[in-house]
């Protein structure tokens, strides 16, 4: 047998194994339901702080898009206010992302400049941050500093409103841990001012340590005037909870399609993946269309393509259409499907694996 040949079995065997699709297949209640990747860590809610030396190392990343290439503008987070005064940035005609980056992650990262690009030409100002010198190599240890970071994010768009930033103007994003320190911040701005946050988005939060928490210890839809969040890795590093006012699976939410064919997108891949999703979705407003489900287990199995209600994926959301939503894409970039992707027919998994076997009868041949 030759190497595709194989791997294309290897890729079936792990497909089949990992998910389900479309209604074909729902599980048995004797089987029992996935618990989850690390559902508890004991202690990660201990009190923690960061030292002064440390906290120099917490970096918030000014990010500018030209048609030249991007400009970086690094600042200290117990300095950055100043420095943004300093650069007069426009609070006044200009909507202000800030784009929290994960566990082990980077703003130098290129599936975080992308996304920071996408929102620079867009037109907002971008701020992310840069914490990979500051959250410890032991995840249990991170999610225990997270709050600490999260309350240093929240003083520093405290102070850019006190500059002008109006609460209307201003959107938080985090990718995997980064979603829950985001929300540390927007809880800590709206204690300080009474207001929260126009929006605050969830890319694939993080599951582990997180689980079942109430919603004082994570991500929460009380967290900002419009909260969504996108599920790519729910039993694994993301989480299978609807956190938000609008939700959204991809592709069932636990595992995405490879790039690559016949090479499979496991844990890893599939919660890295939503940060590529997010930029095209800002980079295409209205390609990425959701059909909302009448639960999570049906968003997982894909049971919802008879519902009529849609809506976009990313910066163009309708959040009076509240709710869980399943989106399917394709394995191939930019991986918006639009309309087609409405069509049951055209669901990523069933679809392939309806073209493995559509022939009457299979000989194998040496």
């Amino acid at each position: 047998m030759d190497l595709g040949g194989l791997l294309s079995r290897i890729a079936l065997l792990v497909t089949l194994v990992t998910r389900t699709h479309a209604g074909h297949f729902s599980p048995r209640p004797d089987t029992g339901y996935a618990l989850g990747y690390l559902s508890e860590c004991p202690g990660s809610f201990k009190n923690a702080s960061i030292s002064p030396k440390m906290l120099q190392e917490l970096q918030i990343i000014w990010h500018r898009w030209t048609p030249n290439g991007v400009i970086r503008n690094s600042m200290p987070i117990t300095s950055a206010a100043k420095s943004v005064l300093s650069y007069k940035v426009d609070f006044k005609n200009k909507k202000t992302v800030l784009y929290v980056v994960g566990y082990l992650d980077s703003s130098t990262f290129i599936h975080n400049i992308a996304v920071a690009s996408a929102y620079a030409k867009r037109g907002y100002n971008v701020f992310v941050t840069e914490s990979i010198s500051v959250l410890p190599f032991v995840y249990p240890r991170s999610v225990r500093i997270s709050r600490a970071i999260g309350k240093k994010l929240g003083e520093f768009i405290v102070q850019l409103t006190q500059q002008g930033l109006k609460p209307d103007d201003l959107e938080l994003v985090g990718f995997s841990l980064g979603s829950h320190m985001a929300s540390y911040a927007a809880k800590y701005y709206y204690a300080e001012t009474g207001r929260k946050p126009s929006r605050l988005t969830g890319l694939d939060p993080s599951g582990p340590c997180f689980r079942g928490l109430p919603a004082t210890y994570r991500l929460s839809s009380s967290d900002a005037e419009r909260v969504d969040a996108i599920h790519t890795n729910i039993d694994g590093f993301g989480i299978a909870e609807a956190l938000g006012h609008v939700d959204v699976y991809i592709n069932g939410g636990e595992y995405q399609p490879g790039d690559i064919p016949y090479i499979p997108c496991l844990v890893v891949c599939s919660h890295m993946k939503v940060t590529l999703y997010w930029w095209q979705a800002v980079e295409n407003p209205k390609k990425f269309i959701a059909v909302k489900c009448d639960s999570i287990q049906d968003a997982r199995l894909a049971n919802c393509y008879n519902n009529t209600v849609t809506n976009y994926v990313g910066i163009k959301t309708d959040f009076k259409k509240p709710g869980i939503y399943y989106l399917s894409t394709s394995n191939e970039f930019p991986y918006y499907q639009g309309k087609d992707g409405l069509k049951a027919e055209n669901e990523i998994y069933w679809s392939t694996l309806k073209k493995i076997n559509a022939d009457d009868n299979f000989v194998v041949k040496k």
